[in-house]
């Protein structure tokens, strides 16, 4: 066995060239000359290390050591600084994180120096473009936790692909995952601790009186917005980890088996990171990692501004799938920048709710499709109400959260349809199904890239909590009931979908200009109110016609895709554009109750819409005659 000074540029643990290069960045050694570092080498199960290695100070803060002469691929690791043992930052898995939430007293957590080959076979990223995709965001352990998602392997990996076929169902393009990263939900890592709680935490660990300083109650982070080791899966989301609990299995093969079977299917995967106190380079170095290791197809980021930028112009993620919060759709050379657009989810709750002046922004937002960076609407997402509680709630129920109701948002925009929470008054249900209706068509309907809350689309509630970060029950977790409304509401979410793939106009790759530039007789979108081609956007008017050639997707086509909608709560007209011949405008998808008809005038030159309600109208031009077309029939005319 030989080790020498090894390279600081390769952090973690990498095997290179037959040996085994440790590297480690110590914060400690920037006040400290005298720091020492050590990487511990541990046999599979055992406490204690069988091989201790002093690192050497290689560059800045940096400890490195390359090892050759010895075999430990099926060995684990940890640092040791202070007489502390410390997990690597760049662990690819960590041991005894397999039961969530638990942690067991004086717990040694390791990683392995090698992970298990794994065959891809064929498989690749699918890089579906945005204008393409149906955005379906989920919490790895709440998507299946509860006994009603009747899977297997409950709140795991393994259960998101028994639910595949149900997605593909749907007509899901691609999921994004809540942090499935190994995030520290409990505050089990002292590494991660602030100065003044590390201090706390070893007195009391100290302490004469303290019997057991895992016997103190902790608020798990049931989301996971926190810090983590960020090039690890989560053990407690596999699973393979979770029926072996104790003893160490590489279950990072299951999050790869996730992949490869989501991806057969034709649906992409992508990793939310919140990353907290690391380096641009840190984080360049883990979005490649979990491209290339996991095929992963794309990330949602939250990050600084400046890692942000270098993640939008790294060569080797120019076709990755990068979203944030906000990007600045003026930068960027490719098309894979993506803005996770929040004011479109305050726009469509005003106007949805009837509120004044809100029909401009609507209308504008309907369009919104930038060039160089694409546009995530959604009207919910896991940060506030489900879509039912949404129409179910004027106000936030947070008490189960231990904060007395003060953690949450306060301003949801939301509306109660007549009474607050769970009612048996049939007028206030039928109303709530039809608002969630308008919701789902105003983000599925509309530009850019929808994305749909996991259980949105067959009434999932959270009983009014719009914060459930630390709640790890059924509030939380996705309640697959199965009764009228959620059934109601599922095929009408199937309908929206399958229209938004079936009409091109729907999902542009590019902006629509409101011009007809092709010269078919209609441009590419247009607004109506009550005059045709033209929309009144007054501020107390709450009804609006936006109308679609799909010729511009596809030149063969001659469909018109009428999109009616009147947030008024009293019935309101709006007005048709002519339609050559006797043909004219179809109803065929209204979120009105049956009962109540959208009625179209005999001159199909005018739609009556029910209060609070949308309607897709469908109807198709005649094919125009080109000049050549009448000099042709002139000349027949003549002989």
């Amino acid at each position: 066995m030989k080790y020498e000074i090894g390279s600081p540029c390769m952090m973690g643990c990498n095997i290179v060239n037959g040996g085994y290069n440790f590297a480690y960045a110590s914060s400690y050694a920037a006040m400290h000359s005298d720091t020492a570092v050590y990487v511990c080498i541990f046999k599979k199960s055992d406490t204690e290390p069988f091989y201790e290695f002093e690192l050497h100070k290689t560059m800045g803060i940096v400890y490195s050591i390359f090892i050759t002469g010895i075999n430990i691929d099926d060995c684990f690791y940890c640092f040791k600084e202070n007489e502390e043992y410390i997990v690597d930052p760049y662990a690819k898995a960590v041991t005894e994180c397999e039961i969530f939430g638990i942690e067991k007293k004086d717990t040694i957590h390791t990683s392995p120096v090698k992970l298990a080959d794994y065959n891809w076979e064929d498989d690749r990223q699918l890089h579906i473009p945005y204008d393409e995709c149906i955005m379906y965001k989920l919490n790895v352990r709440g998507y299946t936790k509860s006994k009603t998602s009747k899977v297997k392997a409950k709140g795991t990996f393994a259960g998101i692909v028994e639910k595949a076929e149900y997605l593909k169902t749907l007509g899901i393009t691609t999921i994004e995952l809540m942090p499935a990263y190994e995030y520290d939900e409990m505050g089990r890592f002292t590494q991660f601790m602030d100065k003044e709680t590390l201090s706390r935490y070893i007195y009391m660990k100290h302490s004469t009186y303290v019997k057991n300083i895992y016997d103190r109650e902790v608020k798990v982070n049931y989301w996971g917005y926190t810090n983590g080791f960020y090039f690890a899966p989560k053990a407690a989301y596999s699973y393979k980890a979770e029926r072996n609990a104790g003893e160490y299995v590489d279950y990072t093969t299951e999050f790869k088996d996730m992949v490869k079977s989501l991806h057969s299917m034709g649906i992409e995967v992508v990793m939310e990171f919140f990353f907290k106190d690391v380096t641009t380079a840190y984080i360049l170095e883990c979005v490649r990692y979990w491209v290339k290791e996991y095929h992963i197809d794309g990330v949602h980021i939250y990050c600084d501004e400046v890692s942000l930028n270098a993640l939008a112009n790294d060569a080797q993620l120019a076709d990755t799938k990068i979203m944030t919060i906000y990007w600045n759709k003026n930068k960027g050379v490719y098309r894979h920048m993506a803005s996770y657009n929040n004011d479109v989810q305050n726009i469509i709750r005003r106007y949805l709710k009837g509120d004044e002046d809100m029909l401009k922004a609507f209308a504008d937002m309907q369009l919104n499709n930038p060039d160089n960076a694409a546009i995530i609407n959604y009207v919910t997402t896991n940060n506030g109400f489900t879509l039912y509680d949404l129409v179910c709630y004027d106000r936030k129920h947070n008490e189960a959260n231990g904060e007395n109701n003060r953690d949450g948002e306060n301003f949801n925009y939301s509306w109660n349809c007549g009474e607050e929470g769970t009612t048996r008054k049939q007028r206030v249900r039928q109303l709530r199904i039809r608002q969630m209706k308008n919701a789902l068509a105003m983000i599925l309907l509309a530009q850019g890239t929808p994305l749909i809350l996991a259980g949105d689309e067959f009434t999932n509630s959270q009983q009014g909590n719009n914060n459930p970060y630390c709640i790890d029950n059924e509030i939380s977790w996705v309640n697959w009931k199965n009764n009228n409304d959620s059934t109601e509401i599922l095929n009408w979410t199937k309908q929206l979908i399958s229209i938004r793939k079936k009409y091109g106009i729907l999902h542009s790759r590019y902006r629509l200009t409101q011009s007809d530039s092709l010269s078919s007789g209609y441009p590419d979108v247009s607004f109506h109110g009550l005059n045709a081609w033209y929309a009144d956007m007054y501020n107390y008017c709450r009804q609006i016609g936006i109308m679609y050639s799909d010729t511009y997707s596809d030149k063969e086509s001659r469909k018109l895709i009428y999109v009616a909608y009147n947030m008024h709560w009293e019935n309101y007209a709006l007005a048709l554009p002519k339609i050559e011949g006797r043909n004219g405008f179809e109803v065929v998808l209204k979120s009105c109750d049956k009962k109540e008809n959208i009625y179209i005038d005999s001159e199909k030159r005018k739609v009556v819409m029910p209060p609070r309600s949308m309607a897709v109208l469908i109807g198709e031009y005649p094919e125009r005659k080109t000049t050549m077309d009448v000099k042709k029939k002139a000349s027949k005319n003549k002989k």
